[in-house]
Parts: structure tokens; C-alpha cells; sequence
């Protein structure tokens, strides 16, 4: 399951520098059982990458006090949102499964 494992949410647990091989890695082992259960059943499966929120936020303050302020810019998230996308792709998923992101 790769839903928090972009950079941004890996940064918490000091394990940023992993992101993509976290995603590549998640993608690849589910790319093997999909095509093993295909070989076995003659019938197609696919593999979806889940990529779910960060625990950061472009639309909603984390300050009561300062409403302006946000902890991540919106280029940060795309860096973030791309390497995930890429170590994803790169490990064989057919599809991007975004889910419950609320920033937009």
C-alpha cells in the first residue's frame, strides 16, 4: 500500500529518501502477484498505485492563529506528487488511484 509514501509524508519518519523506491518497490511486488494470479486464472488482472494524501496542506491553515500561513508550498507537493507518480509507473502499475486528496 503506497497511500502516504510520498516524500512529504515520509519526512516525519526520516525516511524521505525513500520515497521512490517505497513506491517502485510497493508497485513491483504487486505487478508480480497480479501477473502470477493472471498466469494461473488466463484472466487479466491490473495493479493500482494508491496515492493519497500528504500530512500537509495548501488549503487549510495549521495555524489558528495565522490563517495565511501553510506548511508546504504548492510546487513541493508537485515534486512530491511526482516522484511518487514516477517510482509507481516505473514498478508497473497501470493506473494512478488518487484518493482522498482535498488539496486541489
Amino acid at each position: 500500500n503506497t497511500f502516504s509514501s510520498t516524500r512529504v509524508a515520509q519526512t516525519d519518519y526520516g525516511l524521505e529518501h525513500l520515497a521512490y523506491r517505497l513506491n517502485r518497490v510497493s508497485a513491483q511486488v504487486a505487478r508480480k502477484a497480479a501477473d502470477d494470479v493472471t498466469a494461473q486464472t488466463g484472466i487479466r488482472r491490473y495493479v493500482a498505485g494508491a496515492m493519497g494524501p500528504t500530512n500537509r496542506t495548501l488549503s487549510v491553515s495549521p495555524s489558528v492563529e495565522r490563517p495565511d500561513y501553510r506548511n508546504i508550498t504548492f510546487d513541493e507537493l508537485v515534486e512530491a506528487y511526482t516522484e511518487q507518480a514516477k517510482g509507481l509507473l516505473d514498478g508497473g502499475v497501470d493506473i494512478l488511484l488518487v484518493e482522498t486528496i482535498f488539496d486541489r
